[in-house]
């Protein structure tokens, strides 16, 4: 399964320093030595993500088939959409929902209580997309599986059909 991180959690989810990492670690080994991926897109998340470290190992989170790159201009069409829809000043992260309507993921991480509302709103996303699961402690590392693979994430299972091992992914160290 994919996860989408928000950048309020994404130092807490990757950076063992972090005096909330223990909240997050399951996410972060669960992309980093499991068989997660993170999907990460659009002009606003990278802005937020900064031209630092955090965009740089998702580009090594790319590499190693760790993370999945949706294409900029249709996150950021689908967030115009969304707030004009909803141009409600909480609803700022308008391009995290976008990314779960494009990518049909099924986790998000976050810490962002005001957001939670709008992400649960069914009718802001596509026909057929469900809405997510929401990571925001430890308690929720049962989310943490292959349950729910969407198309969009690499596969890590060995196809019964044909036998064929997928490509082996490298740990990514953080």
């Amino acid at each position: 399964m994919c996860v989408v991180i928000d950048a309020n959690v994404i130092g807490k989810v990757f950076d063992p320093r972090s005096s909330e990492h223990a909240r997050f670690k399951p996410i972060a080994l669960w992309v980093t030595a499991g068989s997660g991926s993170v999907i990460y897109g659009g002009t606003k998340y990278k802005k937020e993500l900064g031209g630092g470290r955090y965009l740089a190992l998702f580009k090594e989170l790319g590499t190693a088939r760790r993370a999945v790159l949706v294409g900029a201009k249709d996150v950021d069409d689908r967030a115009r959409l969304l707030k004009k829809l909803v141009p409600e000043k909480d609803f700022d992260d308008e391009h995290l929902v976008a990314l779960v309507g494009i990518s049909r993921c099924c986790l998000v991480c976050t810490d962002d209580l005001k957001f939670l509302p709008y992400l649960k709103r069914k009718d802001l996303y596509p026909e057929g997309v469900m809405v997510p699961h929401v990571y925001r402690s430890i308690a929720d590392r049962k989310h943490c599986c292959d349950r729910l693979i969407v198309g969009m994430c690499p596969k890590r299972v060995t196809s019964l059909r044909h036998r064929k091992k997928p490509k082996a992914r490298s740990k990514v160290a953080i």
